[in-house]
């Protein structure tokens, strides 16, 4: 009986240091990840709301590393949906969502006060490959707002797919649109619906490109 106690606290404890070994892992991983957001937002937030191409180039090589549109537009659509699309049909609803994520950045732009986020902890699942990673936004004129990100290891590569505040996800409050619109629409129905909510956007940034 004694040997058993000792067999199953070992195995406890094993399992425990690998837990948090795992979960330190993915912290420091997405630290970094929220550091250079930061350090963007605080050296460059007036630059690029006058030149929308430096959101464009930080989306495209730092934050479309950790941000999976491809993961945001499947989980919206849900599985039977997804398993519905060509190939072609899942690259036109990734690019029009990246898309979303460069106009969501600058539209932020407007509401950055020198808010710093910062990462606190990590509630992995038992197969350690999806989990919320939990941000506090720190702000000198307002009040602390915990924000939980869900995140997904594919192809050993970590990445967030959907947030949460207040208990309210972004894909539970948006997925109900998004697929009323595939089923009477199709899938070019959804990358359209983007399209138009990107068209300011989009145009803003031709227009300083021509000057």
């Amino acid at each position: 009986m004694k040997r058993l106690t000792s067999l199953l606290l070992f195995i406890f404890l094993a399992f425990f240091s690998a837990s948090v070994l795992a979960n330190s892992g993915v912290v420091d991983f997405f630290d970094k990840k929220v550091n250079k957001i930061n350090s963007f937002l605080t050296n460059n937030h007036q630059k690029a709301r006058q030149n929308p191409e430096k959101i464009i180039q930080f989306v495209d090589s730092e934050l479309l590393e950790v941000w999976s549109a491809r993961n945001t537009m499947r989980a919206l659509l849900g599985p039977s949906r997804w398993k519905q699309l060509s190939q072609d049909e899942v690259l036109e609803l990734t690019r029009a969502y990246e898309q979303t994520i460069r106009r969501y950045l600058f539209e932020l732009l407007d509401q950055y006060d020198q808010q710093v986020a910062t990462v606190k902890d990590v509630r992995l699942n038992d197969r350690g490959n999806k989990g919320w990673l939990r941000v506090n936004i720190e702000s000198p004129s307002l009040p602390t707002l915990p924000v939980d990100l869900k995140i997904y290891n594919e192809n050993e590569q970590w990445t967030i797919y959907d947030f949460s505040f207040q208990g309210i996800s972004f894909v539970n409050m948006k997925r109900s649109l998004f697929r009323s619109t595939f089923d009477s629409k199709g899938a070019a129905g959804v990358v359209r619906s983007l399209n138009e909510k990107n068209q300011e956007f989009n145009q803003t940034v031709a227009t300083i490109g021509n000057e």
